[in-house]
């Protein structure tokens, strides 16, 4: 027998603040860094052969694509399954599982942008910092996703109505 981890033992509701402090809050200070550096480097870089052409508009657009998901589960979902309506929450869950799978593609884009994060010699502070600062992202986005569908998500999914 295993030990009970935090997540096993924590309530829906602990789940939830635990999501929004260290993902929502984090995404929303990470993307803006991001985009900044990014812009930089392609304005700087842009005749070079590794810069990451199209690497900004992209992440613009994962920002975008961020926040009305995060704002969906803020406005709509955690509210439903913190009142305890979980059967309703089922057919919301489905939408944000489609939406964490093209979250996937757009980070598995990041990679094909970013010639999966491989820097080229010369590459500035600005350039390191920039890939540094994508590849915490990428970890962090990727763990959200994994703690919503395998945990919270799931458990919702497990539940009799």
């Amino acid at each position: 027998m295993h030990a009970q981890t935090w997540l096993e033992t924590a309530s829906e509701e602990e789940l939830i603040e635990h999501i929004l402090n260290r993902y929502h809050d984090t995404h929303r200070d990470q993307l803006p860094e991001m985009i900044r550096l990014a812009q930089r480097v392609e304005r700087v870089h842009g005749s070079h052969p590794d810069c990451p052409s199209g690497l900004s508009a992209h992440l613009e657009a994962m920002q975008e694509e961020l926040e009305s998901h995060m704002a969906k589960e803020e406005q709509i979902l955690f509210p439903m399954i913190t009142r305890g309506i979980s059967g309703m929450a089922r057919g919301p869950i489905s939408v944000m599982r489609a939406e964490h799978e093209d979250h996937s593609t757009a980070l598995a884009r990041l990679g094909v942008l970013t010639n999966n994060l491989r820097l080229p010699e010369e590459a500035c502070n600005t350039w390191k910092s920039l890939y540094q600062q994508i590849a915490t992202f990428q970890d962090d986005l990727n763990a959200h996703i994994a703690l919503e569908n395998s945990v919270l998500f799931a458990r919702i999914d497990g539940m009799t109505v």
